[in-house]
């Protein structure tokens, strides 16, 4: 399914879909653009992730599903609490209980027995069972001894932090090429003003020297208006090039979020970059963090769904209770007390709801499942697409860069002939055109080249990016 480039030594002899000539220019279709060739970019895309905004909201999400697999984890751990209670009242229900009918009689039978009064007369007791100024303090230490609930919970929450961490990645890459893809826009815009800028100095030049030959009798006044009129329009182009090129400026500085009128280091050797042929790439987009997001939230999807299939088994929990509690605020040896026990929790039935949230669980599973089966497809067919794009890319600079040579050169014929009278104005101005559009194409070409490596390095996850 995927492509392969077949290599023999340092020799390329084979690269399916890519003409072996094409990968001298090929060669940031690299794991990474060639760092050492291009240090004022690398500067600019650290710059980039530090600063961005959103990254940073990404990564305050990062932290909170940090907290939250804390918090899962906790729940396996022994809690204690400090629990207090103070009751106190009067009225309400009451039971009597009849102590003196059923020891009055007794104690006179003994007194008289006797003969002296020993054993006083007692009152029957009506009690309250409302407690008057009664006091409860102890400490409760409680600990899940079965619980799968709380074990499936911190497996889901795993998951989450590793979706965020592949979230914020996903981002950080996509930063990264819009960077790249900004800055390459600068370079073509800063090219397309200096060659207009050139051309408009010939421009001024065939001016003067058509005004002298004018001036002289050696010209027509149409050759002075022809060469003023190519003069507005370049002029009018260069305008145009340096709005673009302070736009694509600010462009570029509103993703490092910097100041937009902030100067941009133009030093990137783009020989450099296109001429690196270390290493080829074929389409592997096994080292994309979406496919490993899509997995992840499969794995997410399973343990959800054991979660509720696993309704039925038991709860067990234990808790042990130390503390005081007593009548008018009484500390005596009475009031001290410890209190054991063990809880268990069977569900027996809940109307069938249990079910249903399986049934749920599945189909979330098997939803998440066929979205990433799609989804490989998809990352699968834009990693070809980026390569065959970059082939037609590298195709149109070789054609850019034949069509500027021979421009140069035919320009450079046609200026001398005419500083010597033997070629016509016309000839003159349209050399000068052809010249200029094959610089501005050349420029386009290659800047397009080098935005489709920054789409396949995209494509295949390959920017290293530091944790």
């Amino acid at each position: 399914m995927f492509s392969r480039c077949l290599m023999k030594g340092e020799r390329v002899r084979r690269c399916e879909g890519i003409p072996a000539r094409s990968l001298a220019l090929l060669h940031p279709l690299t794991l990474a653009l060639s760092l050492s060739a291009q240090p004022p970019l690398d500067n600019y895309i650290a710059q980039g992730l530090a600063n961005n905004v959103v990254l940073q909201q990404k990564h305050i999400a990062l932290d909170r599903a940090m907290q939250d697999l804390k918090e899962a984890k906790s729940l396996f751990l022994p809690s204690v609490n400090l629990n207090a209670s103070y009751l106190s009242g009067e009225g309400g229900r009451y039971f009597d209980f009849p102590v003196g009918d059923l020891v009055n009689p007794v104690y006179t039978t003994l007194n008289q027995f006797i003969g002296q009064e020993r054993f006083p007369q007692v009152d029957n007791v009506q009690a309250y069972l409302n407690p008057n100024n009664y006091y409860d303090a102890h400490v409760r230490a409680s600990m899940p001894l079965l619980n799968t609930d709380i074990i499936h919970n911190r497996r889901i929450q795993q998951h989450a932090v590793q979706l965020q961490e592949y979230e914020v990645d996903i981002y950080r890459r996509e930063l990264v090429k819009d960077i790249k893809v900004a800055y390459y826009n600068v370079l073509m815009a800063a090219q397309a003003v200096r060659s207009y800028t050139s051309a408009l100095q010939l421009l001024e030049r065939n001016v003067e020297v058509t005004r002298s030959l004018h001036r002289h009798g050696s010209g027509v006044p149409a050759q002075v208006l022809r060469a003023q009129a190519e003069q507005e329009q370049i002029t009018a182009q260069l305008a145009q090039a340096t709005n673009q090129y302070a736009n694509a400026e600010r462009y570029f500085n509103f993703l490092l979020n910097t100041d937009l009128d902030a100067p941009v280091d133009e030093s990137l050797d783009v020989n450099a970059a296109l001429g690196d042929t270390a290493r080829t790439m074929a389409a592997d987009i096994s080292r994309r963090e979406e496919l490993q997001a899509l997995r992840t939230a499969v794995g997410l999807r399973d343990s959800q769904t054991k979660l509720t299939s696993n309704y039925w088994v038991p709860k067990l929990s234990t808790f042990v209770d130390l503390g005081y509690q007593g009548l008018d605020w009484s500390t005596d040896r009475y009031a001290d007390y410890y209190l054991f026990g063990v809880q268990l929790d069977v569900p027996l039935f809940n109307g069938g709801r249990n079910r249903f949230k399986q049934h749920r669980a599945r189909s979330d599973r098997d939803f998440a499942e066929l979205t990433e089966r799609n989804s490989t497809q998809q990352l699968l067919l834009g990693a070809m697409q980026a390569r065959t794009e970059l082939a037609t890319a590298l195709a149109v600079l070789r054609s850019a860069n034949a069509r500027a040579a021979a421009a140069a050169s035919y320009f450079n014929l046609i200026e001398k002939g005419f500083n010597e009278g033997v070629n016509t104005q016309i000839e003159y101005l349209d050399a000068r055109n052809q010249l200029t559009g094959a610089e501005v194409q050349l420029a386009v070409a290659r800047t397009t080249v080098l935005q489709k490596l920054a789409e396949m390095e995209r494509q295949h996850a390959t920017y290293p990016l530091s944790k």
